[in-house]
């Protein structure tokens, strides 16, 4: 009998119950949940047009009202890959006027955005152009960036870099021919380690010369 006993209970031992499934309305709701969060990445990763994102009431209408929660969750989803929601507020400061956008987690090395089209010395107008409009409260007339710039670049690579920037949306002109600094930049560049990257090229530069 006891042998019985022990034998029985090593059987338990051995064979522990079955953990218990959730409850079908919360599969529901994860599946649902899941749905959307891999809907929300395929939005995101489409082009449309110039500019890349998406703004809210676009996201509102593909995945609902609880679009916040869904972009927070792809958000960690994404995260083992180095990637990010990121969002950046729309001029008129409204939930539906927020673009939202992947971007990398860190900000690409010199190497890495050279290899995307991005030569040294563009980078460094964008730079000085950067510093000098965050210096004037956001805004600097056309003609004034350019007499700055003329003491640092030459004036080809001025015409070329700035043009380039505004028309890829990291510089903003209006028909006053004010520039500021575009949604783009502040969406995908991390301005402090811009001007750490450029600073560091210059000194090893200066230190070849």
């Amino acid at each position: 009998m006891d042998n019985n006993k022990n034998s029985a209970s090593g059987d338990d031992s051995a064979n522990p119950p079955a953990a218990a499934s959730p409850p079908p309305e919360a599969a529901a709701e994860r599946a649902s949940l899941d749905r959307k969060t891999r809907r929300a990445f395929q939005v995101l990763i489409i082009q449309r047009g110039r500019n890349p994102g998406v703004k809210g009431w676009e996201m509102r209408r593909y995945l609902g009202k609880d679009y916040k929660k869904i972009l927070e969750v792809l958000s960690e989803d994404v995260k083992p890959l180095g990637l990010e929601v990121h969002q950046v507020p729309g001029l008129e400061g409204t939930d539906d006027s927020t673009r939202f956008l992947l971007r990398f987690r860190d900000p690409p090395t010199l190497s890495e955005a050279e290899t995307a089209g991005f030569r040294i010395d563009d980078l460094a107008v964008l730079a000085a152009t950067i510093a000098l409009v965050n210096s004037k409260q956001g805004r600097i007339s056309r003609k004034e960036l350019e007499s700055f710039l003329k003491g640092k670049f030459p004036r080809w690579r001025i015409d070329y870099s700035v043009d380039r920037y505004i028309k890829r949306g990291y510089l903003d002109q209006d028909d006053k021919d004010l520039v500021r600094i575009g949604w783009r930049t502040r969406a995908e560049i991390d301005e402090r380690s811009l001007m750490t990257l450029i600073l560091a090229q210059g000194t090893k530069t200066d230190a070849k010369k």
